[in-house]
């Protein structure tokens, strides 16, 4: 009886591991062909004493019962670490379509000016209400006639830097 299951798990586990070199790619290539040459080698081996044994001695590794798990379970863990590694890559890269830019918690976004009464963040000039220049004290602001929106960058285009005359 111990036969016949140290001969199907030679077949078996054999089977699984080609198929697992084979299928889960995410494995560096020297994995995957450790994989399939071990697999090959272990159903080679059951094959034979299946088959072609007529009786005598034979040899019982027992790496039988432990290597085919441990190539499994590590291929299983390459994988899951590519699929966590691109998902990681897509949630840091560029925002995807319908989601809004990343910035720093309590900033606006780059190309937004900073809410009334906020500081603007650094690095930015600071910008009144609706990106006009802001008033300075003792100086009137800038006269727009009646029902005309004061002139503004486009959107998304940098605005001038401080000492900087604008388009």
């Amino acid at each position: 009886m111990f036969f016949l299951i140290y001969d199907l798990l030679l077949l078996l586990g054999g089977i699984a591991m080609v198929a697992i070199g084979i299928a889960i790619k995410e494995q560096g290539t020297g994995a995957r062909i450790l994989n399939v040459v071990i697999g090959l080698a272990f159903f080679a081996y059951g094959f034979y004493l299946m088959f072609l044994f007529e009786g005598g001695s034979y040899r019982i590794f027992f790496y039988v019962f432990i290597l085919p798990i441990l190539l499994i379970v590590r291929a299983v863990k390459a994988r899951k670490e590519a699929r966590e590694q691109a998902a990681a890559h897509q949630f840091a890269g560029a925002p995807q379509p319908g989601q809004f830019a990343p910035s720093a918690p309590g900033q606006p976004a780059q190309g937004w000016p900073a809410p009334q009464g906020q500081p603007a963040p650094y690095g930015q000039a600071p910008q009144g209400h609706y990106g006009q220049a802001p008033q300075q004290p003792g100086h009137p602001a800038p006269q727009q006639p009646y029902g005309q929106p004061a002139p503004q960058g486009q959107y998304g285009q940098p605005q001038g830097q401080y000492g900087q005359p604008q388009a």
